[in-house]
């Protein structure tokens, strides 16, 4: 018992930068259920005797999370508390896994509304050691002059209907950074399918209702003007208080 109890002290106080990915895929796929861009991170840390442990993974400023979750051994997803906050030029998600596997997915929205080209430049930044790290980027439907710029050498294949471009880096370190960055031109704002979680509907009516993780988005902006709004209310009623008490003085 008491040896157990050491074990579990040993792997709570473990460092989260000694921890270490076996295998990791980022995959980047642009106007796939959204107008935004899907981001999934997903992968095994290499040794499950330290889990539960509690790691950190570096997104883009304003990434809005759609899945934070640990698979367990039977695969089932158990999506987990996270805490995110602005460091820098970067969010920082922390979270707790149960399982050394991970499946992040989020949304960002880097594309303008007027025009046909797309710009992106995502850079993944590395937070643990990783012995191998796939970069898979889908091109999304009816996209033309699809290129990517970064980075060189990705083989392409089709899959479901879409075009994959994707490399395999190897023994990458904790600070190391790689640029993601494309090009292509669209016509049309459509997403290549149809919104996650919601229910079918047609393409006219999909510019009128925004997608769930912008409604999260919006959602997140009411409550911070809720709580700056309450801290006024707050404030003013201490300024009137006090005033009244110098008076009745």
């Amino acid at each position: 018992m008491l040896f157990l109890w050491a074990a579990q002290a040993a792997a709570a106080e473990r460092a989260d930068g000694d921890l270490e990915i076996g295998r990791m895929r980022v995959a980047v796929w642009p106007e796939y259920d959204s107008t935004g861009v899907l981001f999934i991170y997903d992968g095994r840390f290499k040794d499950p005797g330290v889990f539960p442990a509690e790691t950190v993974f570096l997104l883009p400023p304003g990434s809005v999370l759609s899945d934070v979750c640990s698979l367990s051994p039977k695969g089932q997803h158990f999506c987990q508390l996270y805490r995110q906050k602005r460091l820098g030029d970067h969010d920082e998600v922390s979270v707790k896994l149960p399982y050394p596997n991970f499946y992040l997915s989020f949304h960002t929205e880097p594309f303008g509304e007027e025009g046909e080209l797309r710009r992106l430049d995502h850079v993944i930044k590395i937070n643990h050691r990783v012995d191998e790290l796939e970069v898979d980027v889908q091109s999304p439907l009816r996209a033309e002059d699809f290129t990517v710029v970064e980075p060189p050498g990705l083989e392409v294949s089709t899959r479901r209907g879409f075009d994959h471009y994707s490399r395999v880096f190897s023994g990458l370190e904790p600070g190391d950074e790689l640029r993601v960055s494309l090009r292509y031109t669209k016509k049309d704002r459509r997403p290549s399918v149809d919104i996650k979680y919601s229910p079918m509907r047609s393409m006219e009516k999909m510019s009128d209702t925004p997608p769930p993780y912008e409604v999260k988005r919006i959602a997140g902006r009411v409550v911070y003007m809720a709580a700056g709004l309450g801290l006024i209310v707050l404030a003013g009623l201490g300024y009137l208080l006090l005033k009244g008490g110098k008076g009745h003085g």
